[in-house]
């Protein structure tokens, strides 16, 4: 009975000892002087995967949504006894809600051209993301859990993320989208303990089909030409996977930003602002030069890389070009709803001065062309892709999407 008393003494002693120590330690500090251990440490450079991010302790969530959701514009689709203005957050709410209703039961979404798509349905889930939603939580929080769980669950063996529905092409616009929505959310889903190895394999299948020039296209193949669009979209998906702690060789992103820089065109020695599709010497479309500036842009380590001549020029050439068409020659351009998602990144990292031009321009252009339900349609009559683009583009000054950073 006495070794047992003892026995028991002595274990609450230890237990006391071991909750009392930090109490003492505490009183210690607050008694005496600041000690080293009492000053906040040091920002160093913070090592992902292998890749070096600069300390950051200088940056600033900047938004100008208030400014830029004040703004209206005229509503040429308006009816009798409606407003006759119309401003971004009631374009991007129609959007939205043409999006949820969109839906189908799977969880996916499809278009004409597409009727079951997962990279249809990653842009719609972004839209939702863009809006602030996370899964199961928000006012899309339901919608989106159920497009993210489609995702996950067309997951192939191999990593590649589509559904029955591929690209015609190829599958890479599909898998490079929903790798990039999917990792968006990722950590907001701990109910798919699943999540974290379907993306270490869809982040394995990108590195694995890197082209031998350094870019990537359409097919899941090592061979043949890259071209700005693909290489891009591959781009956002390893930056995010890179932030989201996921290993991505340094190599890869430099290789592949080498390839876009290479397609940045020239008149002598002066770059002109446009860019190549393919490696043949031919200017691409706005769309294309959008897509040079951003992928230099994400390549940035210090603030002088953001003056690089050839961002330079492309955000006057895109600024000029915006500038000397009007809204009707924009709303008959082909593609323009996609053409935006990525030029309103080009213009907003370039800063206020073009960015808050160019947003209230495509509120007019988007003004024009939005249909009483809430759609917005291409020329190949699609409308839930162009609808899910213009709600990430009309919400952008949210600053919810890691696409949009300054």
């Amino acid at each position: 009975m006495k070794m047992r008393v003892f026995f028991l003494l002595t274990i609450l002693s230890i237990s006391a000892g071991l909750f009392l120590v930090p109490i003492v330690a505490q009183d210690k500090g607050k008694k005496g002087k600041a000690t080293k251990e009492d000053e906040p440490p040091a920002v160093s450079s913070r090592v992902v995967g292998t890749l070096i991010f600069p300390p950051r302790s200088d940056l600033q969530r900047v938004s100008s949504a208030d400014e830029l959701f004040a703004i209206v514009v005229p509503n040429p689709n308006a009816k009798p006894g409606e407003k006759t203005t119309i401003s971004a957050n009631e374009m991007s709410a129609k959007a939205l809600d043409y999006i949820r209703r969109s839906q189908q039961a799977d969880g996916s979404w499809g278009d004409k051209q597409w009727p079951q798509n997962a990279g249809v349905s990653a842009l719609c889930c972004l839209a939702l993301q863009a809006e602030g939603s996370m899964p199961r939580q928000g006012p899309s929080g339901i919608q989106l859990a159920r497009g993210l769980e489609f995702l996950l669950d067309n997951t192939k063996e191999d990593g590649q993320i589509v559904a029955r529905d591929v690209y015609t092409h190829g599958p890479m616009y599909d898998h490079s989208w929903a790798t990039l929505c999917l990792l968006q959310s990722y950590g907001n889903m701990p109910w798919r303990r699943d999540m974290r190895d379907k993306l270490s394999r869809a982040i394995q299948l990108l590195l694995k089909y890197q082209h031998v020039d350094g870019g990537w296209r359409y097919k899941m193949m090592r061979e043949g030409n890259s071209d700005t669009l693909v290489t891009l979209n591959v781009l956002y998906a390893l930056r995010l996977a890179v932030r989201s702690g996921f290993s991505v060789p340094a190599d890869t992103v430099d290789r592949g930003t080498a390839f876009i820089k290479a397609r940045a065109l020239k008149e002598g020695d002066r770059y002109t602002g446009q860019w190549e599709y393919l490696p043949q010497g031919q200017p691409g479309s706005p769309t294309v030069s959008a897509c040079g500036a951003i992928a230099l842009s994400m390549a940035a380590k210090q603030p002088n890389d953001f003056k690089d001549p050839r961002i330079l020029a492309t955000i006057d050439y895109l600024d000029s070009f915006h500038k000397r068409h009007t809204v009707a020659d924009l709303v008959e351009m082909p593609y323009t709803h996609y053409g935006s998602f990525y030029v309103s990144q080009a213009m907003y990292v370039a800063g206020n001065q073009y960015w808050h031009p160019y947003y209230h321009k495509m509120l007019e252009v988007f003004a024009v062309t939005q249909k009483a339900d809430g759609q917005f349609e291409d020329q190949a009559g699609n409308s839930v892709y162009p609808t899910a683009v213009t709600a990430i583009v009309l919400q952008a000054p949210r600053g919810y999407l890691p696409l949009y950073l300054r």
